[in-house]
């Protein structure tokens, strides 16, 4: 019934416990495929997968990235759902058979994501998904945009049919390649659900690029600009991606303001809220801008003051 696609790639620490909350789920219809993607570790990993090695599928490949290994275990893959648990992320027991279930219950879903929890070196720890970020029903290009995500690929199920019809993963992307995939599924009409249970734990550790904002909008930026080439520029889609990439670019040269301002470079600062203005115009680099011309001292505390109300607050 189900497909597990495993890549592997410098995490052999951690990948036995992965593959221990696989083999502990309560439901057991389903095959496990694990891609080396040309992992540095390569010997440490396969002397960790040597007592699975009847339980489990292994290909060996040279790297090309997540994209180039989910798109191995794909075409290896024999079930009728594929699942992508990234290999230091964990299932709870009743993952499979909780997803499954709801797919039996709604026929019509192509994806479904479970909530998950995070733990490890986070602040978030302890923390569900869902809980921070919460998209109400009914899930639309138009929500997942901004999110840079949509949904975690170690907690999600995908009907093969759907896979199929929206093609392989994009491997010219290393990052945020599944950002890309789920923005392809929903225009390709995929229809998608979150399933509002922690069915899995989210590790971050110090090698979990995609919790640095710095190197996640850039990616984010380029998983767009990939997406919009295969839309009518004159559609809604179109506008709405152009919309996200401006807002991105924004945030990017907002932040590197923030950074300069912080250290007194106010000249620097003045051309970054500048740029991210020109971008995705709005009143606060407005004021920050005017403020920089006549009061950059004051700015400078002003601004500050703001970003610790708001870290305090949860925000962004």
């Amino acid at each position: 019934m189900v497909s597990v696609i495993v890549p592997a790639y410098n995490t052999a620490p951690y990948i036995g416990e992965t593959l221990e909350s696989i083999f502990a789920q309560t439901y057991g219809d389903y095959e496990v495929i694990v891609v080396n993607d040309g992992s540095p570790d390569s010997a440490e990993l396969e002397r960790v997968l040597s007592p699975y090695q009847n339980r489990i599928c292994y290909i060996k490949q040279e790297n090309r990235g997540l994209a180039g290994a989910r798109n191995t275990g794909i075409r290896h893959a024999r079930g009728e759902f594929l699942a992508f648990p990234d290999s230091d992320d964990l299932w709870l027991p009743d993952f499979l058979l909780e997803m499954v279930r709801f797919f039996s219950k709604n026929p019509t879903y192509d994806l479904a994501c479970a909530d998950c929890i995070y733990f490890g070196d986070t602040e978030l720890a302890g923390k569900t998904w869902q809980g921070l970020d919460p998209i109400r029903p009914p899930v639309t290009l138009e929500k997942i945009l901004p999110t840079h995500g949509g949904a975690f690929a170690s907690f999600v199920l995908l009907r093969r049919d759907m896979a199929r019809k929206v093609g392989p993963f994009d491997e010219q992307l290393r990052l945020l390649e599944d950002y890309n995939y789920w923005l392809r599924v929903l225009y390709s009409g995929a229809k998608w659900a979150y399933v509002p249970k922690v069915l899995g734990k989210r590790r971050v550790h110090s090698e979990s690029l995609t919790y640095h904002q710095d190197v996640v909008v850039p990616n984010a930026i380029l998983a767009l600009e990939k997406f919009s080439r295969m839309l009518d520029p004159s559609g809604r889609e179109a506008s709405l991606v152009r919309q996200e990439i401006a807002r991105s670019r924004s945030r990017l040269a907002s932040g590197r303001g923030r950074r300069q301002l912080a250290c007194g470079d106010y000249e620097a600062a003045k051309q970054a809220f500048r740029e991210a203005n020109q971008a995705a115009p709005s009143r606060k680099l407005r004021l920050a801008l005017f403020g920089l011309k006549w009061a950059p001292q004051l700015t400078r505390w002003a601004v500050a003051r703001w970003d610790e109300r708001s870290n305090s607050a949860g925000g962004k």
